[in-house]
């Protein structure tokens, strides 16, 4: 692939091709995990949300990104790692294969419940980890549901807070906002579409 980064020499190489999310980050920290201080790691992956949730997870653990290209539906990107990066333990990789199952599960419920108003609007965010702190921030108020992110919004891995009501969810919006969250737009849902609403 051409480039800026043809000058970088890896020290390993991590061929992601055809993975989904969220294996694709998580075998990138296992392997970040077993190199040694200032060691260079050349990924290369399909998955559409790789290089977000990359920038997410470098920011988290302290790794640095050297540099990312994309050509067509591929990434290649090359990271360092740090002597004072901290790497997520294979406990906290289980825990967010749970949640996903959890928030699968709880959409398929309320799918199911002919007796529940279905939220028709949809707060998304710009890390998986800012949609949890939201949901722990808010407690269920405003009927708020935290659920996997419609493909139609996002074919990536991601959440939404889901809520019911133009008038809630941009109340929601700010309130996260001014708190600091990450969130990212309102859509609301018209039939099978979703629209994108504020901002």
């Amino acid at each position: 692939m051409k480039g800026v980064k043809e000058g970088i020499k890896a020290d390993r190489e991590l061929d992601l091709t055809g993975l989904s999310c969220p294996v694709p980050i998580v075998m990138t920290s296992e392997t970040v995990k077993r190199m040694r201080e200032g060691e260079v790691l050349r990924i290369v992956a399909t998955d559409p949300g790789y290089e977000r949730d990359l920038l997410n997870w470098a920011k988290q653990t302290g790794n640095e990104i050297l540099g990312v290209e994309r050509e067509g539906n591929t990434t290649v990107a090359y990271i360092r790692k740090r002597s004072e990066a901290s790497e997520p333990s294979l406990l906290y990789w289980i825990k967010f294969h749970a949640l996903g199952v959890k928030l699968h599960l709880r959409l398929f419920l309320i799918r199911l419940n002919p007796f529940r108003r279905k939220p028709d609007h949809f707060i998304t965010f710009t890390a998986i980890s800012e949609g949890t702190r939201a949901e722990k921030f808010l407690k269920g108020r405003f009927g708020s549901v935290l659920l996997p992110v419609p493909d139609e919004i996002d074919p990536r891995c991601g959440v939404v807070l889901a809520l019911r009501g133009e008038k809630k969810a941009l109340e929601v919006y700010e309130l996260l906002r001014e708190k600091g969250f990450g969130v990212e737009a309102i859509y609301r849902k018209k039939g099978r579409v979703y629209v994108r609403v504020y901002p």
